[in-house]
């Protein structure tokens, strides 16, 4: 099976080891990420009625416990003809193999061990559940001495109606208690007597009864009296041999009522100096009731040797040699093992099966939302993984983990991806860099660049960054577009342009020198009225404002010839039509001329869009410019010449 995928999620990577009726797998869960340990029914066993029965109580009465000494069952399945328990996995070996290698085990470790099976057992029988099966391959003990109780394969509901009156015969023989061997129903008595045994097997390294079938041992259970465990191994302390034999007894009332009660008595020698709480501070028994409140005997100290004189003997009784005897309990023990096969075949399907849900769809919800819609379809949400996404606002779900609609066990985990929004990042620092390095660390960090300006600045050269927005430090998400100002340098001196009109060119330069400016190009003009010399027009015009150490243009008058004087009293005319174009509600329509006399606006009106404007030009000259401006853009420029 090694490489199969079981239940579509379950992948084995290795067996671990096999009983009688299952053989159990080391697994990788592929959807919650961990290992397990997978406990598969043999193929000659599937179809047999009673060995499936004892399959689906283990997973059924294991299931319903949560002990640190208990191993935990996730899951119950059936893949094809093979059922199957999944089931947490202990990294360890079985007390039969520590056993083993050993020998025997010292007598505080064993009492340890015991003490922790007796806490896993404690919690079971509160919990309504007898374990029927207590053996050292049914326990765990991992690499800290922390122990695992397993295989609830024949736990019995103490509550439960089904196989109590049949005298059916489960558990292993040699840890049988006589009740068990008698076929009778089983009380928590019962598993005090098994424990008992296995303590007995750490101390000495033997079973307490041995014998060439199954019935010789049964019956050794029921009459042959245990040999003390001293007689084997003389290092074990009086006190522990007699918590050994009354654990024994066939009697089961006057066996230890309870698993606590054995537990204490237990303690001395698990923990000495009563070190207990330090080195078992999270194995818990379920009740509060002290040892003092609880009916049975309290066993003295092991340091007194002469207590509990009474409980120390052993009781030995003679064999019963009687033949029909043997023959009656023969037979009532085959018979037992045969009243199940037939009662369990149509419930079958009912035991193992598991009801299953469709998972519902969870991307793009919050974790409210996906709560909400996890109750409703009986599935429950594992802690969700985090990351960032580009397209999934924050905190809604991105991805799950079975897949939307996928048909899963009911109250199986699902494990959702939320979005934690856009990846935050911190703004660099570009002031100072050119351009393109700013362009190239925006990308770097996946950072949009946004619109560019420029402006004046006192601190960075020319044509480096200046300012940006968001600020250098401030987190923020990829994607995020920043602006960027470059300098345009020092901010220049500005100053105002003088009018210089009516000046000769002399006057001009003079002022032009305590104005801070110089004197550009000097053309000449002859207008009618205008002085030779003397300053007609200039460029810029008075009033506006200008750099340090700007030009400033001039037109200087000079005298009238005959052409001249023509032109100024020649008229020129144009029909100028417009259509204004597409934009907006209202645009502003200017026509501006140049003649003779100079440029200036001719026409500046509001226009609708689509409106047809016609204006016949009058103007001075042989020629004239004639410039049509819409919204403030250049619509037409021509020149007319004279017609």
């Amino acid at each position: 099976m090694v490489g199969e995928v079981l239940g579509k999620r379950y992948k084995i990577l290795s067996k671990l080891g096999s009983g009688g009726m299952a053989e159990v797998y080391k697994a990788h869960c592929q959807i919650l990420n961990r290992t397990v340990a997978i406990k598969v029914l043999r193929p000659q066993f599937a179809s047999n009625e009673e060995f499936v029965e004892r399959f689906r109580r283990e997973a059924q009465a294991a299931a319903g416990l949560s002990h640190p000494n208990i191993v935990s069952i996730y899951d119950v399945g059936k893949d094809e003809e093979r059922y199957y328990i999944v089931m947490e996995y202990v990294s360890g070996t079985s007390l039969k193999e520590a056993i083993s290698r050993s020998g025997h085990l010292s007598p505080q470790r064993a009492a340890r061990i015991t003490w922790q099976i007796l806490a896993a057992l404690q919690h079971a029988h509160e919990n309504g559940i007898v374990h029927r099966d207590i053996k050292p391959h049914n326990v765990m003990v991992t690499s800290a001495e922390r122990v695992k109780v397993t295989d609830f394969g024949i736990a019995r509901a103490l509550c439960a109606s089904t196989l109590t009156d049949t005298g059916t015969i489960i558990g292993t023989v040699n840890y049988f208690s006589p009740e068990q061997a008698r076929g009778e129903a089983v009380e928590a008595q019962s598993d005090i007597y098994s424990s008992g045994v296995v303590l007995y097997e750490m101390l000495t390294g033997t079973v307490p009864f041995k014998g060439e079938s199954p019935i010789s041992i049964a019956l050794q259970h029921l009459e042959t009296s245990v040999t003390p465990p001293t007689e084997l191994n003389a290092a074990i302390p009086k006190g522990l041999e007699r918590i050994v034999l009354r654990a024994l007894e066939k009697n089961p009332s006057r066996r230890y009522q309870d698993a606590r009660h054995m537990m204490r008595a237990l303690e001395p020698y698990a923990f000495p100096g009563n070190d207990y709480d330090t080195v078992n501070d999270d194995i818990h028994v379920a009740s509060d009731t002290t040892l003092t409140d609880l009916t049975a005997p309290v066993l003295s100290s092991p340091s007194d040797p002469g207590a509990d004189m009474e409980e120390t003997q052993v009781r030995r009784k003679p064999k019963n040699n009687n033949p029909r005897r043997t023959v009656f309990v023969t037979l009532f023990l085959v018979l037992a093992l045969l009243t199940v096969a037939a009662g369990v075949m149509f419930m079958l399907p009912q035991w193992l099966y598991v009801e299953e849900v469709r998972v519902p769809d969870f991307t793009g919800k919050t974790l409210e939302e996906a709560e909400s819609l996890a109750a409703k379809a009986h599935v429950r949400l594992d802690s969700p993984d985090k990351r960032y996404d580009e397209t999934i606002p924050a905190h809604r779900v991105i991805s799950q983990r079975p897949a939307a609609y996928e048909r899963v066990k009911m109250n199986s985990k699902v494990t959702l991806v939320v979005s934690l929004g856009k990846e935050i990042v911190e703004m660099p620092d570009l002031l100072g860099m050119d351009l393109r390095e700013a362009l190239l660390e925006l990308e770097r960090l996946e950072l949009e660049p946004g619109p560019q300006s420029r402006d004046y600045s006192d601190e960075v050269e020319v044509d480096k960054v200046a300012s940006q927005s968001p600020a250098a430090g401030v987190q923020v998400e990829k994607g995020t577009m920043v602006e960027v100002v470059l300098s345009d340098g020092p901010e220049p001196l500005l100053v105002t342009v003088q009018d210089f009109r009516g000046m000769n060119m002399a006057e001009a330069e003079s002022l032009l020198t305590v104005s801070g400016l110089v004197k550009g190009r000097v053309t000449e003009e002859g207008r009618e009225g205008a002085e030779p010399g003397i300053i007609i027009s200039q460029q810029p015009e008075p009033g506006q404002l200008v750099t340090l150490g700007s030009a400033v243009d001039f037109v200087v008058g000079k005298g009238l010839d005959a052409s001249s004087l023509l032109d100024a009293i020649t008229p020129i005319s144009s029909l100028v039509t417009i259509v204004v174009p597409p934009g907006t509600d209202l645009q502003e329509v200017k026509i501006r001329i140049n003649d003779y006399y100079g440029e200036r606006d001719y026409y500046v009106g509001m226009h609708t869009p689509g409106e047809r404007i016609e204006k016949q030009i009058n103007a001075w000259g042989r020629k004239m410019r004639i410039r049509v401006y819409i919204g403030g853009v250049l619509y037409r420029d021509e020149s007319i010449p004279k017609g």
